[in-house]
């Protein structure tokens, strides 16, 4: 893999929850004990966390539409190819990348090459994870 492919800047997500205490008027134990994370309606408050940033060759294929509950939804996919390291392979389907200002959820991935030195990312924006 030549470094001159790899000329965007991205950066891996993971979903995690929130370090924060509940309010008194939030869920609790079976111990009275506030649930971290949790707001007054008893949902864990979560969020995506930058892991590491890397640099990649980010390629954009061509946008899709489809109809769903009466409305038009646009999405594209990318294919995103990084090189293969300790962090990068431990990337699961559930992260996102951050590419280009966008979310990219990851729909799959495969290690390419002769010997899988790279890793690419089947990706898709504009849709719900």
């Amino acid at each position: 893999m030549e470094a001159g492919s790899l000329r965007d800047r991205i950066t891996f997500q993971r979903l995690l929850e929130t370090d924060g205490t509940a309010s008194v008027s939030a869920e609790v134990d079976e111990f009275g004990n506030p649930v971290p994370g949790a707001d007054e309606f008893g949902n864990i408050a979560a969020s995506h966390q930058d892991l590491f940033t890397v640099w990649a060759d980010v390629r954009e294929t061509t946008g899709k539409e489809r109809l769903a509950a009466g409305r038009i939804e646009a999405s594209r996919t990318a294919t995103i190819r990084v090189r293969r390291t300790v962090q990068t392979r431990a990337i699961k389907e559930s992260d996102q990348i951050r590419a280009r200002g966008e979310n990219w959820n990851i729909r799959s991935m495969i290690a390419v090459g002769n010997s899988g030195e790279a890793i690419e990312f089947l990706c898709e924006a504009g849709v719900a994870g």
